[in-house]
């Protein structure tokens, strides 16, 4: 299996209740039409056993953009509603 390099896009640094999130958009050097999103810490609600890892392939930089913000946002809901954090990607 070859190694994947990406570019980094575009990088996010946000604090979600005293939690630090990093987040970027990475494109693959050899496919500019496929983006992806990685993410520090993920979320887990009360009721679910496992993290909400988001689906992270995306085919245009729009979407994948919206879909990250749209987890950050839900990140911040769930832990107004006493959610808990789980380890995400290491970077």
């Amino acid at each position: 299996m070859s190694a994947i390099i990406y570019n980094v896009l575009r990088e996010f640094f946000v604090e979600i209740h005293g939690h630090a999130v990093k987040a970027r958009i990475l494109s693959p050097i050899s496919d500019e039409n496929t983006f992806k999103f990685q993410i520090s810490l993920y979320f887990k609600s009360k009721s679910d056993a496992d993290a909400n890892e988001p689906a992270s392939t995306f085919t245009s930089y729009a979407n994948a953009e919206r879909h990250l913000l749209a987890y950050l946002e839900a990140f911040q809901n769930t832990l107004d509603l006493g959610g808990e954090v789980a380890e995400g990607s290491k970077f």
